[in-house]
């Protein structure tokens, strides 16, 4: 890698400040000042022929624009200044800058609110002429060509009408009607629930049919529906696999269904006659209504820009229209346009900004400006990004081809934001997702209330082509994310190849949760390929599965590297252990050191632990001088808290056989020698605070005190969101089964983990086994083996809660 700019650990218990890029300003960069006084006006009640004083300013923003770009040739050495006006700005096309539009270091440009007042900057367009029907609804004919399926009323998102508005339809398998062995066309679904599945929707071809893949979610066309057969075709296939396509037991809905439209706060716009009729939620009075539909895809857009800020703007209600082929899923959803777009910036700022309302993701910055031309090349800080369609901040992309050092985004900053309730459309979206891209900061940002990743660095999997190192993730709060309604997430999670620089240190994470039928609600997660990675001074607490999960690339990196390195984190209440590790290797891919573990499930670890049938496992993983303590068992100490297992294949679905160790047997291994089993004695573990007591032993085994309450956002931040309407009901109860998994093969005896959660504590779990119950048990989880009949046999595990509810997860294994 380049020289340039490397990161700087932060050590545990520093200061609180601006930790990571060790460049010209450090940290966050200075705040702009702003002038009191402005070189031009824009105003809702202004006009474009005047000269946009503050008596007679601008009407539109693009005349201001258009002005700075006369005014630049006539000044130099001061900041040229564009106060705009409280009001909506409903733009007739994208606000587009080049790099004509640009200021320099010594004359640089502002757009910002006049001091004290809130502009809004709308794509949308004000939906009129309303009228109230005999049965209360809203109606308006909307000219023909006008279709959008996002709406909002007095500043909340409403959704077109679902079949089942406060839950979901699920799958029982995915077939072909091609014949194919690796793709699906074809969804069989459970009996649902009256109406769930209407044997004759109008406007077919305006169908959506939302499919919850694994770490995807698909927006797919209906061909047919047969309500008999219990099959729905589509227009186009996915690739079928454990991973993707038509998973059974995954779920799915119908939506934008004109027959479902009953439900206040839903609509329906019908293409064939422009009719668009809404639902009003109680309260909301058609007289004093603000209704909004989106018009364009995005707000802003600038190539070339240099040296201009953004500062106390609101940009909001973009659109993003599903293809009329449908939308087969991509890792955080890639490929969807941003609101604002920004490309080959040099020193652009957005300060105090806020971005809502969206189609897709709100902002992103790609390609890379001028380096050393300031000490970031684009910024985002202090500001406000909710209810969008898809994620919050994206900067870079997906690996398609080898780009150089030169070519990616670089030296950018992220940091002070709130960024929160995104997803609401296109669920498999990130808060923040930062493709290839290298000397990214992100810091003391608050993540929330998205359904998949709440940071990601890198887009790249394995070693080759993946510019992402010197990427620092510091100081963030992220929680609530999943909520069961994604597979395979992580708060934090790192693709970021075989690169140096790249630190995941003192944030604070909690409450994630994945689909239970799937799997992955991790805390920190480095995915495969990812090596070289420090993770260190994080407080995780409640995950539905592991604390950490180390996915490795199964073949041996072609240079020698330093491995991930997990040192110092206290980690609480991982459902599946503190650490999950993915594919086996044949080199040292991990170091697990210093960390506190609390934990009241069956497990430490959880994955693939082999050893390459070697004695001591320490050239493949190792862990040393932690703490643990097991808060379901009287003593802390469990008799059998450790496993190993034999090689499995590379992503291998099935969980291989384990063979339980005792402390002792797995410091035999070369693991945990110095290692302890005692309470950590957290100052106040009822009300969250996980700070341990001086007197904890954690710190006889090098364990360094540092101060959580530092993650999130700075005491300056001043922005809030208002409540966001969820894009997808929750799935926060229900069984999650770690082993056995759906559709694999086992040789007897078939080893269950599975624990349940509910909103009343579980009180007993039991397995069946083709209608047989085989195992029961009274706690919150499980951990046996059974000896089962060779062939197909269906498994069935339940739980019950104290108020007699049950839950229940089946799946079809193979015994060999």
């Amino acid at each position: 890698m380049n020289a340039g700019v490397s990161p700087i650990p932060v050590t545990a218990g520093g200061d609180r400040g601006s930790y990571g890029m060790a460049q010209t300003g450090g940290g966050a960069p200075a705040s702009a000042t702003l002038a009191t006084t402005a070189d031009f006006y824009v105003a809702p009640n202004g006009d474009d022929s005047w000269p946009g004083l503050l008596s007679k300013p601008f009407r539109t923003l693009d005349r201001a624009r258009l002005a700075v770009q006369t005014l630049k040739s006539q000044v130099s050495g001061r900041t040229i200044t564009v106060f705009i006006r409280n009001g909506t700005y409903f733009l007739p096309s994208t606000w587009s800058f080049t790099s004509v539009d640009s200021g320099t270091a010594s004359t640089p440009i502002v757009y910002a609110n006049y001091p004290g007042e809130a502009p809004v900057i709308s794509a949308g367009q004000l939906l009129t002429n309303w009228v109230q029907t005999s049965n209360g609804r809203w109606q308006t004919t909307l000219p023909l060509g006008t279709y959008f399926t996002q709406l909002w009323v007095n500043g909340s998102r409403r959704y077109p009408a679902r079949t089942t508005p406060n839950g979901y339809l699920y799958i029982t398998g995915g077939y072909s009607t091609t014949g194919s062995k690796t793709t699906a066309n074809q969804l069989a679904y459970d009996v649902p629930p009256v109406g769930g599945v209407p044997a004759t929707m109008a406007n077919l071809a305006d169908v959506d049919l939302i499919v919850f893949e694994a770490w995807n979610v698909s927006h797919m066309r209906i061909a047919s529906v047969n309500t008999t057969t219990r099959r729905i075709t589509t227009t186009k296939s996915l690739t079928q696999s454990g991973y993707a396509g038509f998973i059974p037991g995954h779920h799915f809905l119908l939506a934008n269904v004109k027959e479902a439209l009953k439900q206040p706060g839903q609509f329906y716009l019908d293409r064939p006659t422009g009719t668009l009729t809404y639902i009003p939620m109680a309260g909301e009075v058609l007289i004093s209504a603000t209704i909004i539909g989106p018009h364009l895809q995005q707000i802003l857009t600038a190539s070339q820009l240099s040296y201009v800020t953004f500062h106390g703007l609101t940009f909001v209600h973009s659109d993003w229209p599903i293809p009329t082929d449908g939308y087969v899923g991509k890792q955080a959803d890639s490929a969807t346009p941003a609101a604002i777009s920004m490309k080959n910036s040099t020193a652009v700022v957005f300060e105090g900004d806020t971005i809502a309302h969206t189609g897709a993701y709100g902002i992103e910055f790609q390609g890379t400006g001028s380096p050393g031309a300031s000490p970031y090349l684009a910024t985002f800080q202090d500001g406000l990004i909710y209810d969008t369609g898809a994620g919050g901040i994206r900067v870079g992309a997906k690996v398609t081809t080898c780009n150089t050092e030169a070519n990616v985004p670089q030296y950018v900053y992220l940091g002070n934001n709130l960024i929160t309730g995104g997803g609401r459309v296109l669920a498999a979206s990130y808060g923040i997702s930062v493709g290839d891209a290298h000397h990214v900061l992100v810091e003391h940002n608050e993540v929330s209330n998205f359904y998949n990743n709440g940071i990601a660095v890198g887009f790249n999997w394995n070693y080759a082509c993946n510019r992402a190192h010197d990427n620092v993730v510091q100081f963030n709060h992220l929680h609530d994310l999943g909520q069961g309604v994604t597979s395979d997430i992580g708060a934090v999670y790192y693709l970021s190849g075989l690169n140096t620089g790249n630190a995941i240190l003192n944030n604070k994470v909690h409450d994630i949760y994945h689909d239970p039928a799937g799997y992955g609600g991790w805390g920190l997660y480095t995915d495969q390929g990812a090596l070289g990675v420090l993770v260190q001074n994080n407080l995780v607490y409640r995950t539905s599965d592991a604390s950490l999960h180390a996915n490795s690339s199964s073949t041996a990196p072609p240079t020698s590297t330093s491995p991930n390195l997990f040192k110092n984190n206290i980690l609480v209440y991982g459902n599946m252990g503190a650490m999950d590790r993915h594919n086996d290797t044949t080199f040292l891919s991990f170091q697990f050191q210093n960390n506190v573990f609390f934990y009241d499930k069956q497990t430490i670890q959880f994955g693939y632990w082999y050893c390459q049938g070697k004695t001591v496992c320490t050239d493949y993983f190792q862990f040393d001088n932690n703490l643990y303590f097991d808060n379901a068992v009287v003593g802390g100490k469990p008799g059998r808290p450790f496993f190993k297992t034999p090689y499995a294949d590379v992503n291998s679905i099935e969980q291989p056989p384990i063979t339980w160790l005792g402390l002792a047997q797995w410091q035999a291994l070369g693991e945990d020698v110095h290692s302890l089993f005692a309470d950590p004695l957290f100052v106040n573990p009822a009300k969250d605070d996980y700070t341990l007591s001086p007197s904890s032993p954690a710190f006889s085994l090098g364990f360094v005190a540092f101060d959580p309450s530092q993650a999130g956002r700075l005491s300056t931040a001043t922005l809030q969101s208002p409540a966001v309407t969820a894009g997808y009901p929750a799935l926060l109860t229900g069984v999650y089964v770690m082993s056995p998994s759906a559709e694999a093969s086992y040789a007897n005896p078939v080893v269950f983990l599975a624990y349940a959660t509910a909103s009343a504590p579980i009180t007993s779990m039991q397995i069946s086994v083709d209608g047989v119950t085989k195992y029961t048990v009274s706690a919150n989880s499980l951990r046996t083996s059974l000896s089962l009949t060779a062939g197909t046999r269906t498994v069935v595990v339940q739980a019950w809660d104290s108020n007699g509810k049950t839950y229940k997860r089946s799946e079809t294994i193979t015994v060999k």
